[in-house]
């Protein structure tokens, strides 16, 4: 795994040569710091009055750093959800409640607008 100049709080982005078109996110704070994962599919859940609009998601533990699979638990599931959604309000916003708006036309990557 290599570090990508990205940092966060809690977590930084990494690039692994295992698997090199995904972004996997490394934890570097509490008793989850060292420990590598990827997200599998990200949809929204039900709507709800006590949870809003809830992610649901897959994830793949690539490195446990030495931690065993029992340690693994709520707090770890709700760590993880956090940052999806810290992810996903910096991929998508501008931290004012807007999107950004981008015309990708026939180019999953590259938008027309910049």
């Amino acid at each position: 795994m290599s570090k990508v100049t990205i940092e966060k709080q809690n977590f930084v982005y990494l690039n692994s040569q295992k698997y090199p078109d995904v972004t996997c996110i490394g934890i570097n704070t509490g008793k989850f710091k060292g420990v590598v994962y990827k997200y599998g599919n990200v949809t929204l859940g039900e709507p709800s009055e006590k949870n809003g609009l809830p992610f649901k998601f897959s994830y793949d533990i690539l490195d446990t750093n030495g931690l065993k699979k029992s340690q693994f638990d709520e707090e770890f599931f709700t760590l993880i959800g956090d940052i999806l959604v810290e992810i996903i309000d910096e991929q998508a916003g501008k931290n004012d409640g807007t999107i950004e708006q981008h015309n990708r036309e026939n180019d999953p990557i590259q938008p027309n607008n910049e």
